[in-house]
């Protein structure tokens, strides 16, 4: 009787073995199948997202550190949606005009989905080609044997107007939350600032000069003490500036004068110069002192009050986060503000450069990210992202051609 129970254990414990050794190898077949069967809206820059999350959340958890983020939101970046076909930029890159409006749809689809907080749109959500919509039209026509009546129906009202009906008809799919707007050269070749403001929601404030400039703040309802602060990068600009009365545009015209040798003629062309010298073009422009004193003021009260910012702007602010024909003009002065509070700014996000870049400052360890643009990715990839806003870090989950990527905000401590 003994032998025999002693055969039942022993039958019994290989038994239990067994369904040990299966179940270890069915879990690590699940977890291949999690980490490389990846959506299709997905691109492989997020097997490596997968990655390198986990290993900072393992980091994380040894420090015992929250791994909610406290606040989630959706970035756009240079939208650039026209309804015409497909073209190339001036230095060749290729461009998606009308697959851009699809992408952004999906993007916002996607953001209301995730329930994320907020949206951030970095700016040139349309593309200056609008102005020449019928020229456009009329080469697609001709191409497609299509009659005069369809081309002129096409052009029923102002095309930068429909155009940024569509962008906002299509960022519409997101519901749960504020999109916030900051604004572009693209948007200045089809609208006035007044009209900016009505459509994207802008508050412009009106300077004692007479002239409107786009800057802000908005404070995260779900986080407290997280503040973003739009910046107006083309507050001294040539752009839809009244070239006999704005103090604003006679600015912008000497700075361009003193230097860039283009210009007038070639405006835009930063033809001879060299380094950051490049700035110069017309398609920038730069902060005047009523804004950067507004923007010191504001990052002193988010200091006093314990909260944290995320610097808002169309234009990047430093160099090598970027080309160099990209930057705002008087990058120096802003940057140098946000310097002075380097344990409160976070990060400072942009668009305007469409290959997109970072850089991080060395003096004041402020992150600066400039994200990819919607309008250069070919179908069907939509570029898009989310970020996660931690205590400690931001993550960038990039999806279609934005790079994924997490910034540790190991100089609030310093």
């Amino acid at each position: 009787m003994r032998r025999k129970n002693q055969l039942r254990i022993g039958i019994t414990t290989i038994i239990s073995l067994a369904h040990i050794f299966l179940n270890l190898i069915q879990f690590q077949v699940v977890v291949v199948v999690k980490a490389f069967s990846l959506p299709m809206k997905q691109k492989p820059n997020e097997v490596n997202q997968i990655m390198m999350s986990s290993i900072n959340n393992d980091n994380d958890n040894n420090d015992d550190v929250d791994d909610q983020p406290l606040v989630t939101f959706g970035v756009l970046a240079d939208i650039q949606y026209a309804p015409i076909p497909d073209g190339f930029s001036y230095n060749g890159r290729a461009r998606y005009y009308r697959h851009a409006l699809d992408a952004a749809k999906h993007a916002a689809i996607h953001f209301e989905e995730e329930n994320v907080d907020l949206v951030i749109n970095l700016g040139d959500i349309i593309d200056g080609k609008n102005q020449e919509l019928e020229k456009y039209l009329k080469e697609e026509d001709n191409d497609n044997e299509v009659g005069e009546n369809k081309r002129r129906k096409k052009l029923k009202s102002d095309p930068g107007h429909d155009a940024v009906d569509d962008v906002i008809e299509a960022l519409s799919a997101y519901k749960n939350g504020p999109i916030l707007h900051t604004y572009g050269n693209h948007e200045l070749y089809n609208l006035s600032r007044e009209d900016i403001g009505h459509k994207l929601g802008i508050k412009f404030v009106k300077e004692s000069c007479g002239d409107l400039v786009g800057y802000y703040s908005y404070l995260s309802p779900t986080c407290p003490k997280l503040r973003f602060v739009v910046i107006d990068s083309y507050d001294i600009s040539i752009m839809q500036r009244c070239p006999n009365t704005s103090i604003k545009r006679q600015k912008a015209v000497q700075i361009l004068k003193e230097n860039n040798p283009n210009y007038p003629e070639v405006e835009n062309s930063p033809e001879g110069l060299d380094g950051t010298q490049k700035r110069y073009v017309a398609f920038n422009g730069a902060v005047d002192e009523p804004q950067k004193i507004w923007l010191q003021k504001v990052l002193q009260e988010a200091k006093e009050c314990g909260e944290k910012v995320i610097i808002l702007s169309h234009q990047p602010i430093i160099p090598n986060s970027s080309g160099d024909v990209c930057l705002m003009w008087n990058f120096e002065a802003v940057l140098n503000i946000l310097r002075k509070y380097k344990c409160t700014v976070a990060a400072a996000f942009a668009g305007h450069a469409h290959k997109g870049g970072y850089e991080r400052d060395t003096e004041s360890g402020i992150h600066f990210r400039v994200f990819e643009a919607v309008l250069e990715s070919k179908g069907p990839t939509k570029t898009y992202a989310f970020v996660d806003y931690h205590r400690d870090r931001l993550v960038v989950r990039g999806f279609g051609d934005c790079e994924s990527a997490v910034y540790h905000l190991d100089h609030f401590s310093s």
